[in-house]
């Protein structure tokens, strides 16, 4: 029994640290996306809309006003919320949608792969659905309702701009079919997984919601 209260101590620091590896990495990758986003604006701005990776597809106005928009999004939620601790996966998990589009044009991913839409549609739509319910404390249910309807609200604008102004962003209507089936399937993964072992396990970062609480 002696040993009892001397093990409990050891176990909390234990974890202690690993927590503080966690929140290292989690700082060290949010730098690295940031740096990784800003190199491929670089290259962007630098190779221009002829460019056979960015013709007809507006990347140019658009990474001009997502790329800076995103890496000082949660850095300014965070300053105004007063939260305890920077919540430095989450804004990983939003770095990511944006980084993983870019990526599929700058490396020419869309292009040489047909299918390779289908995974920053699974995997936005999956990591929206995260970040609104983490972001105002709503049911998994509502979140999944919301990324749903701004998943179908991109395609709409994506199709739009096609027809407005000759990009060339869908291949048609099976294309849109098969973005918001991965869509879904990333909602349902994504929002499943982070129901059961984050929500469910108390794990859930703390949210301006739950600040005001």
């Amino acid at each position: 029994m002696a040993g009892g209260p001397v093990h409990s101590v050891v176990a909390q620091s234990c974890w202690r640290g690993h927590e503080q590896s966690v929140r290292v990495l989690g700082a060290a990758s949010g730098i690295a996306l940031r740096v990784a986003m800003g190199l491929m604006l670089r290259e962007v701005l630098k190779a221009g809309s002829a460019d056979h990776r960015f013709a007809a597809k507006g990347i140019r106005s658009r990474a001009l006003l997502v790329v800076p928009a995103a890496c000082v999004a949660m850095p300014l939620l965070w300053r105004r919320g007063k939260w305890a601790s920077y919540p430095f996966w989450m804004d990983d998990l939003f770095l990511s949608i944006v980084a993983l589009d870019l990526a599929g044009n700058v490396f020419d991913l869309y292009d040489r792969y047909e299918r390779f839409d289908l995974i920053p549609h699974a995997h936005g739509t999956g990591a929206l659905t995260v970040l609104v319910a983490w972001l105002p404390g709503l049911s998994m249910w509502s979140a999944v309702g919301i990324a749903t309807a701004g998943h179908v609200l991109l395609e709409a604008q994506e199709t739009a701009s096609d027809v407005l102004f000759g990009y060339r962003n869908v291949r048609g209507s099976w294309d849109t079919i098969g973005d918001l089936a991965a869509g879904a399937i990333g909602t349902a993964v994504y929002g499943g997984l982070y129901h059961r072992f984050v929500r469910r396990a108390g794990r859930e970062p703390r949210s301006p919601r739950a600040n005001r609480r």
